[in-house]
């Protein structure tokens, strides 16, 4: 008798080790994964596109309770914009997310995203946003994963209207004068093809360079949003700011399709609803900013210079549009129509 109440007492132990064992096992298949992730960017540490970068960090940490942590890396600390694209592609973790200019994701094969960066094709904020935020918007976002690109698009964001600006020995006072200049665009198709049409020779600079080469004269200008022109101190060595608005591309923020394909479910839908509160802080908050980044342009003394018919400069690029819509006049009609 005493031996076989040992055995029940043994199986009594064993089962408890095992029902222990067993929940232990299951606790830890049911732990959810951490992650952290490096965000681009290419722009100083407090502009707008780098404050969005924070925002959309600081709310997907919120969301998924500190397990999901991205860190962002402004000032172009991660390479230049082909660079990050590049790094994207191959997915090898040293840069997981950054934010793109839509004009230049044309040369990386993303044909419809380059319809936001034909001159002049935005009248202005409203009808960008009422683009963006259409199925039409949606559409073009998905393009980096349905053209099998390497990239994800996430999300818009507003930066403004991009404007030339000149060193101080060169004046624009009509678009005759920007014949023979030479200025730093992004070495993009489009861009090159946009003020060459205006009788401009791009010239290859890298962003984090461009100051300097202002301030030596190796370019007589550049072109930038408010933003851009502002944070960069650029008034200090091109002080001629003239509110071209000749393009409005909005920024796209993109992922490295490996990396986001090895996310959970989970992590996937906390990003992709932090990526839809960021786009709609930058809307909300933008033209505030733009207006008094302005005010501060014109405070730091640059000699701000209005352009009151933009019709010359629609006519010079005219053929440029044509070029790159061909193809996607119907995407292009769509777009001015709303």
């Amino acid at each position: 008798m005493k031996k076989f109440f040992a055995m029940v007492l043994c199986l009594a132990v064993l089962g408890s080790f095992l029902f222990a064992a067993g929940e232990k096992e299951a606790g830890a298949a049911t732990e959810k994964k951490s992650y952290v992730l490096k965000y681009a960017e290419l722009n100083p540490d407090g502009h707008i596109m780098d404050l969005a970068g924070d925002h959309f960090a600081k709310l997907v940490e919120e969301k998924s309770a500190g397990r999901i942590k991205i860190q962002v890396y402004p000032a172009g600390q991660l390479g230049d914009e082909k660079t990050m694209y590049q790094t994207l592609q191959m997915g090898g973790g040293a840069i997981d997310i950054c934010r793109a200019n839509t004009n230049s994701l044309g040369d990386f094969g993303m044909k419809k995203l380059t319809l936001f960066g034909l001159p002049f094709i935005f009248r202005d904020r409203a009808h960008l946003w009422n683009v963006i935020n259409s199925p039409l918007g949606q559409e073009f976002l998905n393009e980096p994963r349905d053209l099998k690109s390497g990239f994800v698009g996430l999300f818009y964001l507003d930066e403004g209207a991009r404007n030339f600006f000149t060193s101080k020995k060169v004046t624009i006072n009509s678009i005759n004068d920007y014949k023979g200049l030479k200025l730093r665009v992004p070495t993009t198709d489009l861009m090159t093809e946009t003020v060459s049409a205006l009788g401009v020779q791009s010239t290859p600079i890298s962003f984090s360079e461009l100051y300097s080469a202002l301030q030596t004269g190796t370019v007589d200008g550049a072109e930038q949003p408010h933003s851009g022109y502002y944070s960069n101190k650029f008034y200090e060595v091109a002080p001629n700011y003239i509110l071209s608005g000749h393009t409005y591309s909005p920024s796209i923020v993109i992922m490295s399709a490996s990396v986001y394909d090895k996310l959970d479910a989970e992590a996937q839908a906390i990003l992709m609803e932090a990526a839809k509160e960021t786009a709609e802080w930058n809307r909300q908050g933008i033209e505030v900013l733009d207006n008094e980044l302005l005010t501060k342009i014109k405070a730091a003394g640059a000699n701000v210079i209005e352009v009151k018919d933009k019709t010359p400069y629609i006519e010079a690029t005219k053929d440029v549009v044509r070029k790159y819509a061909k193809g996607y006049e119907q995407y292009y009609d769509a777009i001015l129509a709303l």
